[in-house]
């Protein structure tokens, strides 16, 4: 990385920017949370990346907003972000700072050596890829500060506001606790690892080794997935992230779970298009939401 000045970033951001909210008409003990899904990508931020605008797109959870299908009729709470998750990833501690792509000084409490930055995927990635990094000059603190203030922030008030919505239902229904949904996808080259005859799941869910939900709702969940045909892995390669760590409370009232789903499944991975599975999982995914309805 160059020792040039930093690039005068001039974020534009507006009230379209923002995270999106959804209510259901009526309360609902359902959060579901889609943190990758964005789409936006400030035209500076192309502009000064390495890659092409199709090539930054490969870290996002493409479609994923689509194939749940978020509406006040759906009857759950839901939270998306407008951000490309390689401008600013939300599902990261705030903290998870990366000193090889801030230029000066990182707040003292900076995380920067969790194995998540290690890798280069801190909360503002430095890398799309081990071997692909994403900027041409390094980024000032003013800058990460900015992203934080506009995008991180803002989406987990919102989350925590939903989540503290449907706890409130949850005792109102007395029927158990608050569900949080945190819905990802994941490249099919993820599941390389696999060793030769070992079963490649379809679907992963991720409960951080059962930390952050109970056993009810991951039977209830693969019981839906498996019924309607498709394989379901638990915790590998992906237990969890951030959001899921964070809110997953059930001692506390609030239940979370990650579901990330095969991108092959869905979408051709490399033209990023969804194709005729796309049709076949938004059924499944509606599925799912009335199962969890009745939990």
């Amino acid at each position: 990385m160059s020792d040039l000045l930093p690039a005068p970033w001039h974020l534009v951001h507006t009230p379209d920017h923002a995270p999106v909210v959804v209510r259901p008409h009526e309360a609902s003990r359902l959060v579901y949370s889609l943190p990758h899904s964005g789409r936006y990508y400030p035209e500076s931020f192309i502009a000064e990346a390495r890659q092409t605008p199709q090539g930054l797109r490969v870290s996002e959870d493409a479609f994923v907003d689509e194939l749940v299908g978020i509406t006040p009729d759906l009857g759950v709470y839901g939270l998306t972000s407008r951000y490309a998750r390689a401008f600013c990833d939300v599902n990261r501690n705030a903290l998870e700072l990366d000193a090889r792509l801030i230029r000066g000084e990182l707040p003292k409490a900076a995380l920067s050596l969790s194995t998540r930055v290690k890798a280069g995927f801190g909360v503002i990635a430095r890398r799309l890829s081990a071997d692909e990094d994403i900027y041409r000059q390094p980024l000032d603190m003013d800058e990460v500060n900015r992203r934080l203030d506009l995008i991180h922030r803002p989406y987990h008030e919102a989350l925590k506001g939903l989540l503290a919505e449907a706890r409130r239902q949850a005792i109102r229904e007395k029927r158990g606790p608050a569900i949080l949904i945190d819905w990802h996808s994941m490249p099919s080259t993820a599941l390389n690892h696999f060793r030769s005859g070992e079963t490649k799941p379809d679907i992963v869910l991720g409960n951080r080794h059962g930390e952050a939900c109970s056993e009810a709702l991951v039977r209830r969940v693969r019981g839906v997935l498996e019924g309607a045909g498709l394989r379901v892995g638990l915790n590998k390669p992906f237990a969890g992230g951030y959001i899921v760590e964070t809110y997953g409370r059930p001692a506390a009232g609030i239940e979370a779970l990650q579901i990330e789903i095969n991108r092959a499944i869905y979408m051709d991975e490399e033209l990023l298009a969804p194709h005729s599975g796309a049709v076949r999982l938004r059924t499944v995914c509606r599925t799912l939401t009335e199962a969890l309805k009745t939990l």
